[in-house]
């Protein structure tokens, strides 16, 4: 019986969350289906099913925190990955064999679809954005990534199929592409009982402090007990409470129920985030996070599909963030019809093909 291998970027809990999704579905159609997951991304974000495998198989961008990129590091790291990239592939060509994979899922490590390519079994690639695309932005500041970047463009030519999500940017090295809808989470809790289920205020304006799995230390939380008309919350390394703010523990496998609770996410755009404050309708407070080729396509969806509003770094590491909430809750809301399906039409495309 084949079984299916799916590689994951570790960068930040926006693949991961996604593809878990992608694997739920697949689960619901095919439940005898063995998934095999291979990423850095922490188990705890995925369904019991799947076959876990922590394994590094990309870099993404190495960062400080969610708002400070790392690009010397990060080509350093590149370099090292592509210079032992032949041992890793026989490993990976031998784990196939053995484990009977008929198929192989990318977001979006460029090597594994070499790998597959090697192995002579379909692959299929969902994203929004290739690491290709985005490393493209640094060449002028580092040359020195230009043979990586061909190196990685020639491994997303081999993709059988790539699922492209709304907003993508850069698939252009893609032979063969299909566009599905946003894929997303969906909390079965009414604010009043999200809000319950994490001791948070029932009649306050919450204000969720979302900055995925790289957090933001800058951010001076003690400051933010002067804006007393709002309560915010936040994850990290440990449980914290003071008068108008909680910091809850980072391990959210519902992290959309949270999403759910509140009034406002503060964030960096995001794919998992943007999802989620769609899904559920809440409006997002987003800032800049550098040069960075898909912050300008999520922020197009915000502005065409969403109520959203500008923050500037300085003015949310400062912790002043007062008159920018209160513009964005004056907004009228404006949600447009979305499609928010993806998942189940991925889990579509992949059992046809696995066929």
């Amino acid at each position: 019986m084949s079984a299916i291998l799916y590689y994951i970027t570790g960068h930040g809990f926006g693949h991961a969350v996604r593809s878990s999704q992608v694997i739920r579905a697949v689960n619901t159609v095919r439940p005898d289906l063995t998934v095999h997951v291979r990423t850095t991304a922490p188990e705890w974000l995925f369904p019991a099913a799947i076959v876990y495998s922590r394994q590094s198989i990309d870099v993404g961008i190495v960062q400080a925190d969610s708002l400070h990129m790392d690009l010397e590091r990060t080509f350093q790291r590149c370099r090292t990955l592509h210079e032992n990239a032949a041992q890793f592939i026989d490993e990976e060509l031998r784990f196939i064999r053995d484990n009977h994979i008929g198929l192989v899922i990318g977001d979006i490590p460029p090597l594994c679809f070499e790998i597959a390519a090697r192995a002579k079994v379909p692959s299929v690639a969902i994203t929004n954005f290739t690491w290709s695309r985005i490393y493209r932005a640094y060449v002028d500041d580092y040359p020195q990534f230009a043979p990586l970047i061909n190196e990685m463009e020639t491994f997303y030519e081999k993709t059988t199929l790539a699922l492209a999500l709304p907003y993508a940017c850069g698939m252009e090295v893609f032979q063969h592409r299909q566009e599905i809808p946003w894929i997303a989470r969906f909390s079965n809790l009414t604010k009043s009982q999200a809000r319950a289920k994490f001791q948070l205020p029932d009649a306050a304006t919450i204000v969720l402090l979302s900055f995925g799995g790289l957090g933001l230390n800058r951010l001076s939380l003690n400051k933010l007990s002067e804006l007393r008309e709002f309560f915010f919350v936040a994850t990290g390394d440990e449980k914290k409470s003071g008068n108008n703010l909680v910091v809850l523990p980072e391990m959210q496998p519902q992290y959309h129920d949270l999403v759910q609770a509140v009034d406002v996410v503060v964030t960096k755009p995001g794919y998992g985030i943007v999802a989620d404050a769609m899904a559920h309708r809440v409006p997002v407070l987003y800032t800049d996070r550098g040069e960075f080729p898909e912050y300008p396509c999520l922020v197009q969806a915000l502005s065409e599909l969403a109520t959203a509003e500008f923050i500037p770094q300085e003015e949310l590491v400062s912790s002043n963030m007062g008159p920018y909430l209160k513009r964005l809750l004056a907004k009228n809301h404006y949600w447009p019809p979305t499609r928010l399906d993806g998942a189940a039409r991925a889990a579509e495309k992949i059992i046809a093909l696995l066929k």
